[in-house]
């Protein structure tokens, strides 16, 4: 007759303990993500309920992402930004960022929103001026990465500028003259072009809190699942002695 016995090996209880301290390691990072992105959707719920607010209460604040802002100026039409790669719907296209210099003195990114790429990636498409003077209506919008001004098939000075994403500093240095450290994301509903009003759905966070609390419990639950096997793993069957051979 055969019984279990628990035999763990040295090694393999070595090698558990260092995956399971990786899985639990990644989920507690992913519940801190988690947390991030709950302060920052609040944030952005409680920035955007308030009223609209000037540039120069803008511009005067050290963290102005998230607040409406309304202002008005004179875009110029001719130094428009094109941000490359931006999907919508399984479609490929630009956001479309043209300057606009405000009746307060302060330059400003006004991101009009997205616009289809087309089929032949080297042809530009055809961005609509926007009516001089103009109001904009939306929120301030700090850009995170950081990219190459200059892409293939669209350096020097040709305009409009094809880029991989925003940098203020060095779109200011281009343009030679000081830009707002924000961008203005027009809000989806205000007719801004005098024609038919480009697509404005506007992704600040890619992946909410929910997705990943829901990632946490995996690495938590791959966790356990490497410990079962472990523990199941190391009882070994043994023979065990008859009183009838002693």
């Amino acid at each position: 007759m055969s019984k279990r016995r628990f035999q763990p090996s040295i090694a393999a209880l070595l090698a558990t303990l260092a995956v399971m301290a990786v899985c639990v390691r990644l989920g507690v990072w992913q519940l801190d993500r988690a947390a991030e992105k709950r302060a920052w959707q609040e944030q952005v719920d409680t920035r955007g309920a308030t009223p609209p607010r000037t540039l120069p209460d803008l511009l005067a604040r050290s963290e102005p992402a998230h607040y409406p802002v309304r202002f008005s100026g004179i875009p110029d039409n001719q130094h428009t930004v094109l941000l490359d790669n931006r999907m919508l719907e399984g479609v490929a296209g630009y956001y479309v960022l043209t300057p606009v210099a405000s009746d307060a003195g302060t330059t400003v990114l006004v991101n009009r929103g997205w616009l289809a790429r087309g089929r032949d990636r080297q042809t530009l498409p055809t961005v609509p001026p926007l009516p001089t003077p103009v109001t904009v209506e939306g929120h301030a919008y700090v850009p995170g990465d950081a990219f190459t001004l200059e892409t293939p098939g669209n350096t020097g000075q040709d305009w409009p500028a094809r880029v991989q994403s925003v940098d203020i500093d060095a779109l200011a240095e281009r343009l030679g003259q000081p830009l707002a450290p924000f961008e203005v994301r027009v809000a989806p509903d205000y007719p801004l072009e005098t024609g038919e009003q480009m697509v404005r759905v506007w992704h600040d966070a890619r992946l909410g809190p929910e997705r990943h609390r829901a990632y946490a419990v995996q690495w938590f639950a791959m966790a356990c699942a490497v410990c079962l096997i472990f523990l199941f793993a190391s009882l070994r069957r043994t023979q065990a002695t008859n009183p009838m051979d002693a």
